[in-house]
């Protein structure tokens, strides 16, 4: 749980960085390289797990979600499920 808390944390983070622009490989204004360095900061999983969580994240978060998390709220209860459940395949490569 303590491991969904903090990439949820790094999602929150990156959402301010897809207000700055930049886009190296994102999708709908978010950097997915940047993603991934914020998710992975402490090196404490593979680069397959990084990238399997930004894409997640990507793919799960609607614009308005993300605009929430920008704005310091949280998503809707519906884009946070859809976030846990996209990221729940991440985790098993972890194991």
């Amino acid at each position: 749980m303590k491991k969904i808390i903090g990439v949820f944390t790094a999602v929150v983070a990156v959402a301010g960085l897809s207000a700055c622009g930049g886009d190296d490989g994102g999708s709908g204004g978010v950097d997915r390289d940047a993603l991934i360095k914020m998710i992975n900061q402490d090196g404490d999983m593979t680069d397959e797990m990084a990238g399997c969580i930004a894409d997640a994240t990507i793919e799960s978060l609607s614009d308005d979600d993300m605009a929430k998390i920008m704005a310091g709220g949280d998503p809707s209860a519906e884009g946070e499920a859809a976030f846990m459940e996209a990221m729940q395949p991440c985790l098993e490569l972890g194991s």
